[in-house]
């Protein structure tokens, strides 16, 4: 890649531009920090082992300790100070060559971390008397070994790379350069054909220490650590091109937020791809669901799934997923394919032509695989869920932008899927609520957002995690193409809880196979987060709901509940009981804005829930009663999903239908008036569809909307045109109904309604047939 091949050029010691190493070491042998000769030694071997020119260096020892050296190197200098009755060593490497001084550490560290006798054991004072038999380790016995922490920055100045970075300048040049981490160690450090791959362990003082993971690695002495060992491993970093991909402590957090919000969002999902992933930790999640029967992952770099095989078995571990294999590479339901993801979908699923394959021999010796019983390219297949696990939209590289804005690939993308399927992809670093608008910025977000919308997907959800390890929060987007998966979206904890239990894989431990996302976690996820709303509403100009819908208007004036009062209605006998005005309203007042928050909610799973156990099981008819009460003084939303039904709990339940158009009062969101549905009586409901109680929401995605759907759906009155004192409030029916099934019935109610008639089924028809008994 151009970020880790281009790391140092050639010319590098020609830049005025170097690197800096710091080293300090403590519990170090006294007499060896005492001896000029000895560091003087071990300066002339680092200098060499480093591949560095020593042109002349100068030791002094010091009255009454220490020792001070210095080294002229070619390539700039090498330093170091002694205080030997501390056990101390600061030392510090500059240079101005193109070599790199990350490998330098472990030769400081075995040359000058020279150990005092009995280091790394217990060591019982001679008062206690004790002997070995006898002895029991103590923590104040222990003779620790030198300790070491370093930093590695890049000084001075380098020329901007295009399309990439140097590694260094990148996260892993920040972990290196943290002098304050208790540990630091560079695992593995890979060059493939794609990308750079460096994985380093770090302990952070901020989760444990180095005594503490010791203590962990000793069972045969009792301790908390010893005990549990998990919990104070090093946290293993994973870097591509220096960026940071995933670390120990925040891999599960992750990849549970990337893979289970989608696949709960859809009822079965059978087939999955995977683009990217090449860690192994997407296709572990995904394969604990029981009805996944095939994983196709698409991961482009061979030599990062066998890096990450080697050197981060637990992020492909399935051995605790009853049924699977000790690896999830080898699982039966995995198809790993190391190719051009871009190129494989677009072959398979696009009529067009997209950009060229960054490996132009990628697919030159791959033959199509079919299915040998009837002939046909088991490809071409669609997918239940498509999991993009690539690198972050921000980066600033030419195959990240052309991961993100080729419309042809998002396109494939979207024909690769069922109809009911999910796509979703990590969108990088979360905003912040004084970030631009993202168009605005160099990310790829808004553009791949965009795509998504114009493609046709009907549903867009976005969240974020804050414990992936990153050190920020992080951003998710989940895209359905159709509008059902809102109703598993939307699911509350304790159905999502369940749907959990029903759906994954049992384990040979007999413990959760999740171990960070539940029902609760869902719950957090299902709205999108303020940040994301503020900065969409930085756009220019400023979306319409940003402007209508942001709350209440502190301007407005609102008319309490007691400025109302109940009579019978001034429609006749079948519409029961009215509202009516005790003062003079203005038009666009909020009405009773403090009871909008009472209502009683029966969300889409109780509504449907009530409604089948009332058709199915004879021993629920009685649930008949609360239904007709439900549907009777209740109105249908479905800004979260489905159907819903509201029904007020204060005196504004009996609010009649305004018959020939007089309504007068009605959710600001909603335009009862429109030409259209302001009067049942000129409406075929045969010609005519429903009202979109949607319409507020003029794009897919809308965070403004997403955050405030419960307002929207349980009130937010106000008066529609001037009511005065003693005059009956109306509202539009015609926007009750979301169900376009009932439609037609519940159009042909409000004519015969306002013709005067009784509906034996209707709650007002109740109402009146019990007064005459």
């Amino acid at each position: 890649s151009s970020a880790a091949a281009d790391s140092y050029d050639n010319d590098e010691e020609h830049l005025p531009a170097g690197q800096h190493l710091l080293v300090d070491i403590k519990n170090v042998n006294s007499a060896f920090l005492n001896s000029a000769e000895r560091l003087a030694e071990a300066m002339v071997e680092v200098v060499s082992l480093s591949e560095l020119t020593l042109l002349s260096y100068h030791c002094h020892a010091l009255i009454p300790q220490g020792v001070s050296c210095v080294g002229v190197l070619l390539e700039s200098h090498i330093s170091f100070h002694t205080w030997p009755d501390d056990g101390v060593i600061t030392l510090d490497l500059f240079t101005c060559g193109s070599g790199l001084l990350v490998p330098v550490v472990p030769v400081i560290e075995r040359l000058f971390g020279v150990p005092q006798d009995g280091a790394g054991q217990y060591v019982p004072s001679d008062a206690d008397g004790t002997t070995s038999k006898t002895y029991t380790p103590r923590e104040e016995d222990y003779l620790e070994p030198p300790r070491m922490v370093w930093s590695h920055v890049l000084r001075g100045f380098r020329p901007e790379i295009k399309n990439g970075w140097r590694p260094l300048e990148a996260d892993i040049g920040d972990a290196l350069g943290m002098l304050e981490l208790d540990y630091k160690k560079v695992i593995t450090t890979t060059v493939t054909p794609y990308q750079q791959i460096d994985v380093v362990d770090v302990i952070s003082p901020l989760h444990g220490s180095i005594r503490s993971y010791e203590r962990s690695v000793r069972p045969e002495i009792s301790t908390y650590e010893s005990a549990h060992p998990e919990l104070y491993r090093p946290n293993r970093m994973v870097f591509l091109d220096g960026i940071i991909q995933s670390t120990s402590r925040g891999d599960e957090a992750y990849h549970e937020a990337l893979v289970h919000p989608a696949m709960f969002a859809h009822p079965d999902p059978k087939r999955v791809a995977i683009i990217g992933g090449g860690e192994g930790a997407t296709l572990r999640e995904v394969l604990k669901h029981r009805t996944v029967e095939e994983v196709k992952m698409i991961e482009i770099d061979e030599m990062m799934v066998n890096t990450s095989r080697e050197v981060l078995p637990g992020w492909s571990d399935c051995s605790d997923l009853v049924g699977s294999t000790p690896s999830c590479f080898d699982d039966p339901r995995t198809d790993l394919k190391c190719e051009d993801a871009l190129a494989w979908f677009i072959d398979r699923f696009s009529d067009e032509t997209g950009i060229d394959s960054s490996d132009d021999d990628a697919d030159d010796n791959d033959e199509e695989d079919t299915d040998e019983e009837d002939g046909t390219d088991e490809y071409s297949l669609p997918f239940d869920i498509i999991i993009m696990d690539a690198l972050d939209p921000q980066d600033n590289i030419e195959f990240a932008d052309a991961l993100y804005s080729n419309n042809v690939f998002l396109d494939s993308l979207y024909e690769a899927l069922t109809d009911d399927g999910v796509f979703v992809l990590q969108l990088g670093e979360s905003p912040g609520g004084s970030d631009v608008a993202e168009e605005l910025n160099e990310k790829n977000r808004h553009q791949i957002m965009s795509m998504v919308e114009d493609a046709g997907f009907q549903s867009m959800h976005i969240y974020e995690e804050s414990h992936c390890g990153f050190g920020y929060p992080w951003s998710f987007l989940v895209a359905c193409k159709s509008e059902a998966c809102r109703f598993l979206w939307y699911l509350n904890e304790a159905e999502k809880s369940l749907d959990i239990q029903y759906r994954l894989l049992p384990t040979v431990s007999g413990q959760s196979p999740l171990h960070y996302f539940d029902g609760a976690t869902m719950r957090s996820y299902q709205n999108p987060p303020k940040a994301w709303e503020t900065v969409y509403c930085h756009r220019r100009p400023m979306p319409q709901s940003c402007a209508k819908y942001r709350g209440y208007d502190k301007n407005t004036v609102n008319y309490s509940i007691n400025d109302f009062e109940v009579r019978m209605s001034s429609l006749g006998e079948g519409a029961g009981r009215g509202v009516f005005a005790k003062v003079d309203i203005p038009a666009g007042s909020f009405i009773a804005g403090e009871e909008s928050s009472k209502k009683l909610h029966f969300s889409h799973t109780t509504t449907e829930l009530m409604e089948s156990l009332y058709e199915n099981v004879p021993e629920f008819k009685e649930l008949g009663d609360v239904l007709r009460y439900t549907y009777g003084y209740g109105y249908q939303r479905n800004l979260l999903a489905d159907y819903e039904y509201y029904v007020d709990s204060s005196l504004l339940t009996f609010i009649n239908h305004g018959c020939n158009g007089t309504n007068n009062f009605g959710e600001m969101h909603l335009n009862t008036t429109d030409a259209v549905y302001s009067n049942e009586a000129s409406i075929d409901p045969t010609k005519v569809g429903k009202p979109g109680t949607l319409r507020l929401r003029t794009t897919v995605f809308d965070p403004v909307v997403d955050r405030r759907s419960i307002l929207f759906s349980a009130g937010n009155f106000v008066a529609k045109r001037h009511i005065e004192e003693g005059e009956e409030l109306f509202q539009n029916y015609l926007y009750f109904v979301t169900d376009a099934t009932l439609w037609v019935d519940e159009v042909m109610d409000l004519k015969a309604l306002c013709r005067g008639e009784v509906l034996s089924h209707t709650i007002k028809g109740v109402e009146l047939e019990a007064e005459d008994i």
